[in-house]
């Protein structure tokens, strides 16, 4: 182990012993890299290279090393010659573990790292680039089976030797290894600053990179749901509201306390890693059995929006399906599921408990009458947000029974906003996503409502009684991501100064409801901008258009192509998808999907 002052990689092996390692390591070791360029990302800048890991690890080491030779990267094993510095490898870490049981953590700033920013700053002709590698091991989408795996797989705990030595050989084929973008050594002695808070400047962004990247990888470092509960109460609005239930309900403080105290458990999610590891695989396998496909399009917007921002997903409601597509999704794209506000109806007996796990937190259809039940439901978004937890709700507050957009319910939109305002912490990101399904789940259900039927309301008998479906087939789903909407972007327009004046006080400013109606019309109009046009949806137009809901075959051929034709000749939108389809595939597609099940409610 090299001294934990010195930072650099703790291996003194010969070079065939580093060799021979590397070779047993790389029989063992699947790694997943991201992003897939990386190659000529690093050849196109013509610097030289020094890689920064998160925590001192000969595998991580040997894992990188393995990828650096396997994709022609320049190695971390190779000397680093920097002026008058020679560093034995072109590698170093940001934290250490000290003491005899390596119990604590060592995180001062790495000497090499001071070294290389002093003796840039001495020659304005040196420079770098600092490469920031993170690695992850038991985090790569749909390789998690079993309950030893899961209990081995990545989390914020930095973990000891032995405790590695089991990941490695536990999780071994299921890495993921991120690059982070090239930092230029110079860029941190801009402005002519001096030496030493250069290399905090440094320290502090190499540390905020792990740091966003683990948030958009794992999810956040997670508290037990009794001290995010407990935090929310010691909040100054809930205390005040506290006092004002005192006042209204002639109260004791305790039994306001209380009061508060239930409220909070019954919004509370109680997020669960491995429940939700597991849970992808399961939903792997229903996906399979019920769906033909599930196309995922735009996910380019999460590798552009994520890193150190707080995103909230904002889809449309076609299913309670979409709970549950929208999660796997993501976490199938190695970012972290978004904690889902969903209805108190849904709080049912074992069902709510383990939605609660998956991420859900539940809401009160209205808060009116209950000003403590408001602040609790407020603070725990704030809560949630400011500690990097993505977040999920419907626009619409329900699901459309016909496929159109529902107007939509600002609400959430509200919070979310004034959340931010209290607390900016990080960049707040909407991302629109649109579900197209081909059938619905619920499709005889909507029949029935549309017909003048009531709602049949949530249950586990409902639930049980339509287990039996899992036997039909219901064709593709399409997942679509719209372009995101920057909410600094939004204030910047409405109030140049909010940064300053929103967060004064408890009160709502005056300009936050002509800027919430602005974003929910984005949202809308970005979902329907990532629309899926699919064969079914596209014959089930044709159909309605017709004057009596029919047509001779060749007519609707006609129509099919002349609709398809406008289509791709004036796009309403670049993240529209069309199918490929031609004309006749369109009519034999629906008649197989016909087949497949009982007639579909088209959206």
């Amino acid at each position: 182990m090299a001294d934990a002052k010195n930072r650099s990689v703790p291996i003194s092996l010969t070079g065939a012993a580093q060799w021979l390692m590397r070779k047993v390591v790389a029989l063992w070791v699947r790694v997943k890299v991201a992003p897939e360029d990386i190659a000529g990302r690093l050849a196109g800048r013509g610097r030289h290279v020094c890689y920064v890991l998160e925590h001192d690890s000969l595998s991580d080491f040997l894992a990188l090393q393995d990828v650096c030779v396997e994709r022609g990267l320049p190695r971390p094993s190779r000397r680093l010659n920097f002026g008058p510095l020679s560093q034995a490898r072109s590698v170093f870490y940001m934290e250490a573990r000290t003491g005899f049981l390596r119990q604590r953590v060592d995180r001062r700033v790495p000497s090499l790292l001071a070294e290389l920013i002093a003796h840039a700053r001495d020659n304005a002709e040196l420079d770098l680039d600092l490469v920031p590698v993170a690695l992850y091991w038991g985090r790569a989408p749909q390789k998690e089976g079993s309950l030893l795996r899961l209990l081995f797989t990545e989390n914020w705990a930095f973990v000891g030797r032995v405790r590695k030595f089991f990941t490695v050989l536990i999780n071994g084929r299921n890495v993921v290894l991120q690059f982070g973008d090239p930092q230029p050594l110079r860029s941190f002695l801009e402005d002519c600053i001096e030496e030493s808070r250069a290399i905090r400047r440094a320290s502090r962004v190499l540390r905020a990179h792990f740091r966003n990247q683990r948030d958009a990888t794992i999810g956040p470092d997670l508290s037990h749901r009794r001290t995010i509960v407990a935090q929310v109460l010691r909040t100054r609005i809930v205390r005040q509201a506290v006092r004002q239930e005192m006042r209204e309900r002639k109260l004791t403080r305790r039994a306001a306390l209380m009061v508060a105290k239930k409220y909070a458990d019954e919004i509370a999610a109680h997020y669960s890693h491995a429940f939700v590891t597991l849970g992808a695989r399961v939903l792997a396998r229903i996906w399979n059995r019920l769906y033909d496909g599930v196309i995922v399009k735009n996910l380019d917007v999460l590798a552009r929006a994520a890193e150190g921002a707080e995103i909230v997903y904002v889809p449309c409601h076609r299913s309670h399906m979409d709970y549950l597509l929208l999660s796997y999704v993501i976490f199938q794209s190695g970012r972290a599921v978004p904690h889902i506000a969903a209805g108190v109806n849904l709080n049912l007996p074992v069902i709510g408990r383990y939605l609660r796990k998956g991420g859900g937190f539940f809401m009160r259809r209205s808060f009116k009458g209950s000003t403590l039940y408001a602040a609790v439901f407020m603070k725990y978004l704030g809560v949630m947000m400011a500690k990097g937890h993505s977040i999920e709700y419907f626009i619409e507050g329900g699901r459309s029974r016909t496929g159109r957009l529902l107007a939509p319910r600002t609400g959430m939109l509200s919070m979310t906003v004034r959340s931010y305002l209290r607390q900016p912490r990080r960049p707040v990101v909407f991302v629109p996503v649109y579900f197209g399904y081909e059938r619905i789940w619920e499709g005889a259900t909507y029949i029935n409502e549309l017909a003048g039927l009531p709602k049949e309301k949530e249950s586990i008998g409902v639930l049980l009684r339509s287990l039996h479906r899992l036997r039909e087939r219901f064709g593709r789903v399409h997942v679509n991501l719209g372009e995101p909407i920057h909410l600094d972007r939004l204030l910047e327009r409405h109030a140049p100064d909010w940064r300053t004046a929103g967060a004064n006080g408890q009160e709502r400013p005056r300009w936050v409801g002509a800027l919430v109606d602005e974003l929910a019309e984005s949202v809308m109009r970005n979902i329907n901008a990532a629309a899926a046009v699919t064969p079914i949806n596209l014959l089930a137009t044709t159909l309605l258009a017709s004057p009596r809901g029919a047509l001779p075959e060749s007519a609707l051929l006609r129509q099919l192509e002349l609709y398809l034709k406008l289509l791709r000749a004036f796009p309403y939108s670049s993240r529209v998808t069309i199918t490929d389809a031609k004309p006749q595939e369109i009519g034999c597609y629906n008649l197989a999907s016909t087949h497949r099940g009982k007639p579909s409610l088209s959206e």
